[in-house]
């Protein structure tokens, strides 16, 4: 197999993400607004564009206002890009050129491989025995726990990929998540949040697989970081507990997750507020097979767990 060496030095640009499947159906191809959501967020949470994102909200026009410098920034720093073009600039390269240009196509995929770790899009997973469409981010001071919708792949000129996943996140509010003495967490999966920030990079996420929490019954899921050769741990995560380790069996078929017409509709009854992610709510890159315990431990708002809560192969898909 011809080996690619990277050709672009940015560091939203990965060579461990491979896509896979057949591309999806136009169903699940993304909208003009979710391409320039998606294109904001690559923005947004490249280091190379740091520098210009502080300057362009300090700008006298901007002033600070975060939601002009969200809504405007993405057209300032094509022009910006374009007037420059040169090497001299130390915050200027050839890369940042292609990036502020914005994709020419967005492809969307049922799979993606992370560092050896395979990712399978919710409506695929449902048709197969074992499960691997959840998901984990890491962020800085609270996870998020989802499924996977779609892979995007994002093609800049030149052949530039920037690789996305794009979730169905849970919602992380305390009665939507709770955790037991022995660090396990459950999920209310029947809820959700953050429906416009759909986006985060392939590479900053862990694969998860939900349990059914037999106590609390429905929709509520117990979380587990999916380890390699599909083994997880299904209680320490950063608790220390008496006993010798023992590799879990990782259960098939043990879904359960409601559809998103019956989560809207758990929502509306319960009014509940779906949320965004906060612009400071960035996400860390991680590596899918790392076992760091610190890493690893689940990362919750004030949440007290006493609290009641209110009452296939893939040969065989077809897109």
């Amino acid at each position: 197999m011809e080996e690619h060496a990277p050709r672009f030095n940015l560091s939203i640009v990965f060579s461990d993400v491979e896509v896979g499947g057949a591309r999806l159906s136009a169903e699940y191809a993304l909208s003009d607004e979710e391409i320039a959501i998606a294109h904001w967020w690559v923005l947004i949470n490249c280091e190379e564009v740091k520098y210009w994102k502080e300057l362009h909200l300090y700008f006298p026009e901007v002033d600070g206002d975060l939601e002009y410098h969200n809504m405007t920034f993405a057209n300032y720093f094509r022009t910006w890009m374009d007037m420059i073009k040169s090497d001299d600039n130390p915050n200027w390269s050839h890369e940042l050129l292609l990036l502020a240009m914005q994709s020419q196509r967005a492809r969307v995929y049922p799979t993606c491989t992370v560092n050896g770790v395979k990712f399978v899009s919710e409506e695929r997973d449902s048709r197969r025995r074992t499960h691997n469409s959840g998901v984990m981010a890491l962020g800085h001071g609270l996870n998020y726990y989802g499924v996977l919708h779609s892979v995007v792949e994002l093609v800049y000129a030149e052949g530039m990929k920037v690789h996305l996943f794009k979730c169905r996140w849970f919602d992380t509010g305390a009665q939507s998540m709770k955790m037991d003495q022995y660090g396990n967490l459950s999920v209310n999966t029947a809820t959700s949040a953050y429906e416009d920030d759909p986006f985060v990079f392939a590479t900053s996420v862990k694969q998860v697989f939900y349990l059914d929490d037999l106590a609390r019954g429905d929709a509520w899921k117990i979380a587990n970081i999916v380890h390699p050769r599909n083994i997880y741990r299904a209680a320490t995560l950063g608790v220390t507990i008496p006993g010798p380790e023992v590799d879990a069996y990782q259960e098939p078929n043990a879904v359960g997750i409601h559809d998103v017409a019956t989560i809207h509709e758990n929502n509306v009854k319960h009014g509940r507020v779906l949320r965004i992610r906060d612009e400071d709510s960035t996400f860390i890159d991680v590596d899918p097979n790392d076992e760091s315990d610190d890493e690893l431990r689940h990362r919750l708002p004030d949440i007290n767990s006493d609290t009641e809560e209110d009452s296939l192969d893939d040969s065989d898909y077809e897109p």
